[in-house]
């Protein structure tokens, strides 16, 4: 993931999917959870600042569980913008770590669900991210929400259809299309082999 990082910074790729296989958003400084040792995301990140001049980045993370690694990493940091879509609501006094209930929103909208999730995601981020101007964004894809999987939030491949474009479509405004999607969460196979290959294709097409 790191040479991935790298080759979009160094302008050899325009945007990359790294298909990791393990998620990192859990493990923090000097704790990992949830499968997460090492904070895959924050690496690139640093490697990025001290070898390649990164100054500022944004993260939306729309695995299905709180990115609490991601966040305890840099929870001091205002130069990096952490979006979650998570169970509880919560802005920094600086607007740059935000947490969006999604949950119950998505338990309660049913067949709806897809719709609520992708409105909470444009909404985090429509003006949040054009103002920060990132040198970089990442999504932090996790499938765990997705129907069926075990952070099931009744979502379906629409939403993480709809997602991809809305972060081409940021980075294209505001860091010249340099996108690093991240798989994170999610156990199904038959999932994986459905929901990955269009969203390649989808950065692909971006990329030309």
């Amino acid at each position: 993931m790191v040479a991935a990082a790298e080759r979009i910074w160094l302008g050899e790729l325009l945007n990359a999917f790294a298909f990791i296989g393990a998620g990192g958003h859990h493990a923090g400084r000097d704790f990992f959870g949830g499968y997460c040792c090492f904070n895959d995301v924050a690496i690139a990140i640093e490697r990025l600042r001290k070898v390649h001049g990164l100054r500022r980045v944004a993260i939306l993370d729309t695995d299905a569980h709180h990115g609490d690694g991601t966040r305890d990493i840099y929870r001091d940091d205002p130069t990096v913008l952490h979006i979650c879509l998570c169970g509880s609501d919560y802005v920094s006094a600086d607007g740059t770590k935000v947490d969006v209930a999604v949950y119950r929103r998505c338990f309660e909208a049913g067949a709806r669900s897809d719709e609520v999730y992708l409105e909470a995601a444009e909404a985090a981020c429509a003006k949040r991210v054009p103002d920060f101007r990132p040198d970089l964004l990442v999504w932090y894809f996790g499938f765990d929400g997705h129907r069926g999987d075990y952070g099931d939030l009744g979502l379906t491949a629409t939403c993480y259809n709809g997602i991809v474009h809305l972060v081409l479509d940021l980075a294209g405004q505001v860091c010249g299309g340099r996108l690093l999607v991240v798989l994170g969460g999610g156990s199904r196979a038959d999932l994986a082999s459905s929901l990955i290959p269009p969203i390649i294709a989808c950065l692909a097409d971006a990329a030309g």
